[in-house]
């Protein structure tokens, strides 16, 4: 008889531990998914704020006033960005001489959510007419490398 309870004690621990894994492995899936999503969500914010940095830069290299005569306000990216939209807002500063308010907001929708990065920042106005940038000589870089390879030896 002693025996018998024994095995009767096996079976119940088995069953226990069967259901303490199966517990622990639906806690480490539910864990993993959801850290899945938020990488997703994590990579797209990084990739809107890429594109709203590239957005401020354009407006930095062809100046506000310029920008707003030539490129759309709003719109959709190009691919692989097209599931990003974009709105730009430039306003204009208290006098002529100091800087523009931009913002730039990206949008995207996942599973039906919308999802937006909204940046500012001021950006100062061209002033004058444009410079030459070009420098006064042309610049060697090949033979001041070799020059410093033969100096250093």
């Amino acid at each position: 008889m002693v025996k018998q309870r024994r095995h009767g004690l096996a079976l119940i621990d088995v069953i226990i531990g069967s259901v303490m894994l199966a517990v622990g492995l639906a806690i480490v899936i539910s864990m993993s998914s959801r850290s899945l999503l938020r990488q997703g969500d994590a990579e797209r914010q990084i990739t809107a704020s890429w594109l709203a940095d590239e957005i401020f830069a354009m407006i930095l290299v062809v100046g506000p006033e310029e920008y707003e005569k030539t490129y759309p306000d709003s719109g959709e990216f190009e691919q692989p960005f097209k599931q990003f939209s974009y709105q730009i807002e430039i306003e204009e500063g208290a006098t002529y001489y100091s800087p523009v308010d931009a913002q730039v907001t990206i949008f995207w929708d996942v599973a039906g959510n919308k999802h937006n990065v909204k940046m500012e920042t001021k950006i100062a106005r061209r002033h004058g007419e444009e410079q030459d940038r070009a420098p006064a000589e042309p610049i060697d870089r090949e033979a001041r490398y070799w020059e410093e390879i033969e100096a250093n030896q």
